[in-house]
């Protein structure tokens, strides 16, 4: 039951340590993968609502629940590992639960802080679009970056190197390595610190802190990668994988080496107008919020659905009606002052519901 190569330093030195446990006895419980992110799933769920009700004491359980189902969360893995038993539906679920339990967390923090009078609902509203165009921009990034380092130039047979790639590793010290790995502030370290901050100083706190973190994280992790991308040939490789990311139009002749940077931008441009015309009309700021989330569902199915291979059906992007199109619609009901529940149910059932089904559906067809 090893680690994952990508832990960060608060998973492998605590989290593991109590996950192992859980995996111990759910191997001979004979419990599967995906029954295990379930749980998990509930328990995230529960901390939510938890940090919904506002008093100390409930966010105090909602912060010890967060962590159990972190705890959880690893176990999924541990299992998979063990029994050799992995599948795409499997990490999908995976994947996607635990960004709808992050979330919905920062709705019950949110909402919690609502109930004492204080509105924090655009600082929510923020740091899920930051968090989705960090998590974008993650995934991308690897991904690009992993073609790029095995499209090594071919070697001449005759040279006298036949054979021998040479490759540069930096030492690095335990300490640099995990600081590096803190620095990156991986789900582990994000998740303690919400537990953390909410209950040292409530959502307002929480709110405060975690964009800062994100923020030097942010900024440490892009000036590395933008570093690394200036050095690649300026030609795009694994195209697919961005465009059917965009929910827009695609430019097929683009040369643009940042492309894995092209749909974190368009998150942010959409979630930058949603906040904004929210902050600048009289919107219901919670339903504001799981329009928001909504919608961001839906990127992250693009996502994963894009890693995996997999293209969206054209009558599920159409029905998606774009970036320009969702805006454009956002636009009419702020103009006339119309009530935004009625998007709020469209865009939920359609991308967390149909789109999931589909997938679901798409994935298991495949599979038999």
């Amino acid at each position: 039951m090893a680690n994952r190569a990508n832990d960060g330093f608060f998973s492998v030195f605590v989290l593991r340590k109590f996950s192992k446990l859980f995996t111990w006895a759910a191997v001979r419980l004979r419990v599967t993968p995906n029954q295990i992110t379930l749980i998990s799933f509930a328990i995230g769920l529960l901390s939510a609502y938890e940090f919904s009700r506002g008093d100390f004491w409930s966010i105090f359980t909602g912060a010890l629940l967060l962590q159990l189902s972190i705890i959880v969360d690893c176990v999924d893995g541990e299992l998979a590992r063990y029994t050799r038993r992995f599948s795409q539906l499997g990490a999908w679920l995976d994947a996607i639960t635990d960004r709808i339990k992050e979330y919905l967390v920062f709705f019950g923090l949110a909402y919690g802080a609502a109930r004492d009078g204080q509105d924090l609902w655009i600082p929510a509203m923020a740091m899920m679009v930051f968090q989705a165009v960090r998590h974008l921009s993650d995934y991308n990034f690897a991904r690009i970056n992993k073609v790029r380092s095995t499209d090594l130039p071919i070697i001449d047979f005759k040279v006298a190197n036949d054979g021998f790639v040479p490759i540069k590793k930096a030492k690095k010290s335990r300490l640099q390595y995990w600081a590096k790995k803190a620095i990156q502030f991986p789900i582990g370290e994000r998740w303690l610190v919400i537990s953390a901050s909410a209950v040292i100083g409530g959502a307002a706190f929480t709110f405060t802190v975690m964009p800062i973190l994100a923020t030097l994280s942010i900024v440490a992790v892009f000036r590395a990668r933008l570093r690394v991308t200036r050095t690649w040939p300026k030609q795009r490789v694994n195209k697919e994988v961005i465009d059917d990311q965009l929910d827009t139009f695609k430019n097929a002749k683009s040369t643009n080496r940042f492309d894995w940077l092209e749909p974190s931008i368009l998150r942010a441009l959409e979630g930058a107008v949603i906040i904004g015309l929210t902050v600048i009309s009289d919107l219901n700021r919670p339903t504001a919020f799981l329009l928001l989330f909504a919608i961001i569902y839906g990127h992250y199915d693009n996502l994963y659905r894009a890693l995996q291979g997999e293209h969206k059906p054209k009558w599920l992007s159409l029905a998606g009606a774009f970036i320009t199109g969702r805006i454009a619609l956002l636009g009419l009901f702020v103009i006339f002052s119309w009530s935004i529940t009625p998007l709020v149910w469209y865009f939920g059932v359609l991308f967390l519901v149909v789109s999931s089904i589909q997938w679901v559906a798409g994935e298991k067809s495949r599979v038999s």
